[in-house]
């Protein structure tokens, strides 16, 4: 019988706290293909609103965040005087999400340089259909000019 792996301390990886946190575990990680994280939002719903569905920049928010991690997964972890960067966004949303039920994110890399890298990315609502499908660019960029 095999046990699933802890991925538990890859969420240390980010320097998001709540409530911009907006991934509370990862699922899944094969090097060099993908990484799975999910979210149960609803805890966060008081501190964004008060409307029926997730607004679409905290979805794209939370697909970013899994690049963050995949992307020191795949290079090195960021340093203390580092903080990743958002870059480039193409992304399509394709049905609204519910701050009630489980999203998953699911982010695949296209190029990964030492300090940026390039993915595509899929948000899964929690009955599996797709709701986001986007391309995302993240980098790291240094705090301090040391």
């Amino acid at each position: 019988m095999s046990r699933r792996p802890d991925y538990g301390h890859l969420l240390t990886m980010l320097p998001h706290q709540f409530p911009l946190r907006l991934l509370d575990e990862v699922k899944d990680y094969s090097p060099g293909k993908f990484l799975v994280a999910g979210c149960s939002p609803l805890p966060l719903k008081i501190y964004f609103g008060n409307t029926d569905t997730i607004p679409p920049t905290l979805l794209i928010e939370g697909l970013a965040q899994a690049c963050v991690i995949l992307t020191q997964l795949e290079t090195a972890p960021l340093e203390e005087d580092e903080v990743p960067l958002l870059g480039a966004i193409k992304a399509k949303l394709l049905m609204p999400v519910s701050w009630q039920e489980p999203i998953t994110y699911k982010v695949e890399p296209v190029r990964i340089l030492s300090k940026k890298a390039i993915f595509t990315g899929t948000l899964y609502r929690s009955d599996g259909t797709m709701a986001v499908s986007a391309e995302l660019s993240v980098a790291v960029a240094a705090t301090s000019n040391s």
